[in-house]
């Protein structure tokens, strides 16, 4: 089942940083890989849903990360 992008438009594709933990989003048309690396260890890719994605980036974002 494809998911509609633009029913979330504010689901970022790109990398969160703080710290030594970074998490990476890669945004498709069937949802969101994401992508954790702690001090250079990355773990294994995880599919999740936009609005799982999105909540995620909002709870990132008041931690203090930053994007790039």
């Amino acid at each position: 089942m494809s998911i509609d992008n633009r029913q979330y438009p504010n689901v970022y594709s790109g990398t969160y940083t703080n710290e030594g933990h970074d998490v990476g989003f890669h945004v498709d048309e069937d949802g969101v890989t994401v992508v954790e690396t702690f001090n250079g260890t990355p773990t294994v890719p995880r599919e999740t849903s936009l609005l799982e994605a999105l909540d995620y980036q909002t709870r990132l974002t008041k931690l203090g990360y930053t994007t790039y």
